[in-house]
């Protein structure tokens, strides 16, 4: 990627304007305006069938660059669909001095959007929250139980709003990370099945999948877009982060090696799972007990481990009492 100062005696591909960035895997010079219209092209193209007729949309926004000018963007395409009604889905993970400083952030902007808004709360509907996965029930790791528990509150905020699809702000470079992650943990049936759409299912959809993430952070900075910059303290210890620098370093030295990968990776799906509901909670999964049940179990087991042990500190057994 190239912007700013290198590029000032380069005119815009498509105009005569200055140009601001090089598109490296394409060659193209843009100007800030054919810049920040390629991207909502890009966007327009993500969404193309995926949302029709008059209906509620859920923004799941969390505060970052990515959910931030994912939800600008609707907003932008909204003002000529008004048949389309937007509404943010906030999630409160509890990780104290990150999540509730990112939210500001989030609500800031949709108020300025004039987009309403929804918070859900770990710890008030699953009764815990990461920082107390990992500090009192020793989770070392918390980012799949973040990861699913997060998905399913909000698909419990979508159903409480009634929308009909929740749009997240994955960008192209997390989509692929997630490709290269479930080959490495050897699950190659995420890659080649799809979920069918049944009912009481929320579909997601990914409107920054074609945009880099290079291209949202110039995108966010041309809007004026006020985004939450600080990492998830938990992110170093994920195996996520070491395949994103090496997807990364990838990138820079291969441009266009990030959509190879998605491509690729869309080639492969040609089985259609169908789900059913899940025998505890009723929601959608492809198994019996949904991951999320399991998992909401799985902490129930280490909050009675853990009260056992504070019980036993509490009352030592004498020997010879």
């Amino acid at each position: 990627m190239e912007v700013g100062g290198g590029l000032s005696a380069r005119r815009c591909s498509y105009c005569s304007s200055p140009a601001i960035y090089l598109r490296r895997y394409s060659g193209e010079y843009l100007c800030r305006r054919h810049f920040m219209e390629s991207v909502e092209a890009r966007v327009r193209r993500a969404l193309r069938g995926k949302l029709r007729g008059r209906l509620r949309v859920g923004l799941a926004v969390s505060g970052g660059k990515d959910s931030l000018t994912m939800a600008y963007i609707m907003w932008r395409l909204s003002r000529r669909h008004p048949e389309t009604e937007l509404v943010g889905l906030i999630v409160d993970e509890g990780i104290r001095g990150y999540r509730d400083r990112s939210i500001e952030h989030a609500r800031r902007l949709l108020e300025q959007l004039g987009i309403s808004y929804e918070i859900g709360s770990f710890e008030e509907e699953f009764g815990v929250t990461v920082d107390e996965l990992v500090r009192e029930l020793s989770v070392r790791i918390p980012c799949s139980y973040c990861g699913v528990l997060r998905r399913r509150m909000l698909e419990m905020l979508g159903r409480r709003l009634g929308v009909k699809a929740i749009l997240t702000g994955h960008n192209a470079n997390d989509l692929a990370e997630t490709v290269l992650l479930n080959v490495i943990q050897g699950n190659i049936r995420h890659l080649v099945q799809e979920l069918e759409v049944g009912e009481g299912y929320i579909p997601h959809v990914t409107p920054l999948r074609y945009v880099p993430e290079a291209e949202v952070v110039l995108y966010a900075y041309l809007a004026g877009i006020d985004y939450f910059e600080d990492s998830c303290p938990y992110v170093p210890y994920a195996l996520r982060r070491e395949i994103r620098d090496f997807l990364n370093t990838l990138e820079n030295r291969h441009p266009g090696i990030v959509f190879n990968v998605l491509s690729a990776a869309e080639r492969m799906r040609r089985e259609r799972i169908p789900t059913r509901p899940c025998k505890i909670c009723g929601y959608p999964t492809t198994r019996e007990t949904c991951r999320s049940c399991e998992m909401l179990e799985e902490i129930r087991r280490l909050k009675r481990e853990r009260k056992r042990k504070l019980t036993g500190q509490r009352h030592p057994v004498i020997p010879g009492g």
